[in-house]
């Protein structure tokens, strides 16, 4: 296959860290509606989420996320553009033309990563939502800490 691209990985993992920081505080809300616990609307999840557990409950659990989310997008785009390359270079034989790519070089492509993706994305997507449901901020003087988990139906 020639050499490996990092440039690509590391641009998948500088995006993936950008989207969590940006994004994690309303994709807590979100799971936290969707778990029904109580949450009128949106609106009123952030009042409560603010209310009891301040500005880092809507950054819970984001530590896992912040550190998978970049590992998993560095892989997809990593496997999507080199697979891309490997297609383009067997085909041509000459990397140095590169002619336009057929549209079958990209659906494979696309394929491959599909597949990276879907293998890596539903663990780290379950183990995020778990995180996000612990609705209980932590105690201190030995009291035990009580964390809610979605049910089943969450976690397809």
């Amino acid at each position: 296959m020639g050499s490996l691209q990092l440039e690509d990985f590391a641009a998948g993992w500088i995006g993936g860290a950008a989207s969590v920081i940006v994004g994690h505080p309303l994709d807590t809300v979100k799971t936290r509606l969707q778990a029904g616990v109580g949450y009128g609307n949106t609106l009123s999840c952030i009042r409560m989420v603010y209310r009891r557990e301040s500005v880092f409950g809507f950054f819970k659990g984001m530590s896992f996320p912040l550190a998978s989310i970049a590992v998993y997008n560095s892989v997809v785009f990593g496997v999507f553009s080199n697979t891309q390359r490997f297609l383009s270079q067997h085909r041509c034989r000459e990397p140095e033309a590169s002619p336009p790519r057929p549209l079958s070089d990209l659906l494979l492509a696309s394929m491959v990563a599909g597949v990276v993706s879907v293998g890596l994305g539903g663990p780290v997507d379950l183990i995020k939502i778990r995180l996000q449901m612990q609705t209980q901020p932590f105690q201190d003087g030995g009291e035990h800490r009580v964390t809610v988990f979605p049910g089943p139906h969450l976690c397809m």
